[in-house]
């Protein structure tokens, strides 16, 4: 092993360009953080495998649908339960009162309590 070059934080976060608080992070997850009594350190020689255990690997795909696969798209197909969801929808929609003003522009004054 080389012999260690021990930085600060602050020493090695300006000598990599990153923030210090990422670095210190990144280091203590991966392991080459080196703390003896209150002094955090972190060896020069450990930036190339620091740096290449922070590269971002290949991650598989987050959506699990196994339709997906087979068509790549990741619609839902038509059955029951999505039949039963647009009827519903189109219940409510006929029970509810417009809210937007009529076609003709018009708007039509309110009555008033006598």
């Amino acid at each position: 092993m080389a012999n260690p070059q021990l930085l600060t934080i602050d020493a090695a976060a300006a000598e990599l360009g990153v923030p210090k608080g990422s670095l210190k992070t990144a280091a203590q997850e991966h392991g080459f953080l080196v703390k003896m009594g209150r002094a955090t350190r972190i060896d020069r020689n450990d930036f190339p495998k620091l740096v290449k255990a922070c590269q971002d690997q290949a991650r598989a795909p987050a959506c699990t649908n196994s339709n997906t696969g087979r068509t790549g798209t990741s619609e839902t197909p038509e059955g029951q339960t999505s039949q039963r969801a647009a009827q519903a929808a189109q219940m409510l929609k006929k029970r509810s009162l417009p809210t937007s003003q009529p076609r003709g522009g018009k708007v039509l004054p309110m009555s008033r309590p006598t």
